[in-house]
């Protein structure tokens, strides 16, 4: 998990691990356009508000991670300590992400130009 920016789109980057099943490999996945695309979403609804402060795109970002990937068995890795391997843990998209919420916030922010 990184902060970077990516050189074709110039929008932030903020990748997470996922299974790839039907090539068998772990992969990065960018979360990143699926929140731009949530964020535009709620310019264009009259019923959801559109997140203006910091504070609220904290919330904003922690309500749709929470609705996309949490506790999704397709969005789930299995982490094993090594070299023993006698302790496992589940973890989902919305745990990697969950420890940088407010930097996820500050990225949106940056990416629709909320100041």
């Amino acid at each position: 998990m990184e902060k970077r920016k990516s050189t074709n789109s110039k929008k932030n980057v903020f990748n997470v691990i996922i299974w790839e099943p039907n090539r068998k490999v772990f992969e990065p996945y960018d979360v990143m356009p699926y929140l731009r695309d949530c964020y535009k979403k709620t310019k264009k609804s009259k019923y959801k508000k559109t997140p203006e402060t910091e504070q609220e795109f904290t919330k904003f970002v922690k309500d749709e991670l929470t609705y996309q990937f949490w506790g999704r068995c397709e969005y789930e890795v299995i982490l094993k300590d090594w070299p023993c391997g006698t302790t496992e843990d589940k973890i989902d998209i919305f745990e990697q992400c969950a420890m940088n919420i407010e930097l996820i916030a500050r990225l949106l922010m940056e990416d629709v130009n909320v100041r």
